[in-house]
């Protein structure tokens, strides 16, 4: 018996067999269909098809952009799938299949939550924030143990925080602290085109030789931190774990930790900062424990 599992992303979908133990069988990717939502579906249901032939499933587990109702298996929202957009995600797949299996879906920060819960840097922790850095900001809350949701599903929103309310009151923390917005700040300064490809990464190593490029890097440092900062002070969690390609650079942690600790504010409220265990298999790892807690849930049932 196996589990296979799927993260949805806004450019590839990638998929995984685990064993119930959660050892790793085969896995793959392919291009995200954005033609339509029945090609969306057709492929998952190609894929599932395939790994029937090798593999009994136990069950199915999605993690993908969006504000996920789980209980329904429904999208409210999708990120940038937008063909997805208020979806019977877990009917639409079950629809072309044959056979019915338990199926479960989550927001894709909440998956890698559960991921570094059930096996990375939250093992044992009842309370702790993730917070992820990228394109957008994103976010999950852990609670008692429990994922926390919200009223609507958007809990763990950090990206919509407003943290420059004197010169810019509704500008965004996507805007501020996302990876894409120290991007963006770099090829301004540089003078570059938007077409022009950046690595945040490369900023980070060239900040150490160039003062007005560290200017740069720094004004967006205080932003995140500020997101950080404000993270703790609501939910005093033991633990914030910082996903997002960006987090895996060495140099990230310790400049927003000498940054927090510039906030004699901070004294009261600090918690332990780490990077995620999990990068690009979170969603995978995440979508496993989901499935694996549905269906244990069922057995007890």
């Amino acid at each position: 018996m196996v589990y296979v599992c799927f993260d949805i992303g806004g450019t590839l979908i990638k998929h995984a067999v685990y064993s119930i133990d959660g050892q790793l069988q085969a896995s793959g990717d392919y291009q995200t269909p954005l033609s339509s939502k029945d090609y969306f579906y057709q492929r998952l249901v190609e894929q599932i098809k395939l790994y029937e032939e090798t593999y009994t499933i136990a069950g199915i587990g999605l993690s993908m952009p969006g504000f996920i109702d789980p209980k329904r298996g429904h999208a409210l929202t999708a990120g940038a799938l937008y063909e997805l957009y208020d979806e019977d995600i877990l009917a639409g797949i079950q629809a072309g299949l044959d056979k019915t299996y338990p199926m479960a879906i989550e927001n894709d920060a909440n998956c890698a939550a559960l991921a570094e819960q059930m096996s990375g840097h939250a093992v044992g922790l009842e309370n702790f924030l993730l917070i992820t850095i990228g394109t957008g900001i994103g976010g999950a809350i852990v609670l008692n143990g429990q994922l926390y949701r919200g009223n609507t599903f958007r809990a763990g929103e950090f990206g919509q925080m407003h943290i420059d309310v004197s010169k810019n009151p509704y500008t965004t923390t996507h805007e501020l602290a996302a990876t894409s917005a120290l991007v963006k700040a770099y090829k301004v300064h540089k003078q570059l085109a938007e077409s022009v490809h950046v690595d945040a990464r490369d900023i980070l190593s060239e900040m150490a030789t160039n003062a007005a490029v560290k200017e740069v890097f720094d004004q967006w440092l205080a932003y995140l931190a500020a997101v950080i900062f404000n993270a703790s002070t609501f939910f005093n969690p033991e633990k914030i774990l910082l996903g997002g390609g960006i987090s895996a650079n060495p140099d990230l942690l310790p400049a927003i930790e000498a940054q927090l600790n510039k906030d004699p504010s901070w004294e009261g409220m600090r918690c332990q900062l780490l990077a995620c265990k999990y990068y690009n298999e979170a969603g995978l790892r995440g979508a496993l424990g989901l499935i694996k807690q549905a269906t244990e849930l069922r057995e007890e049932h």
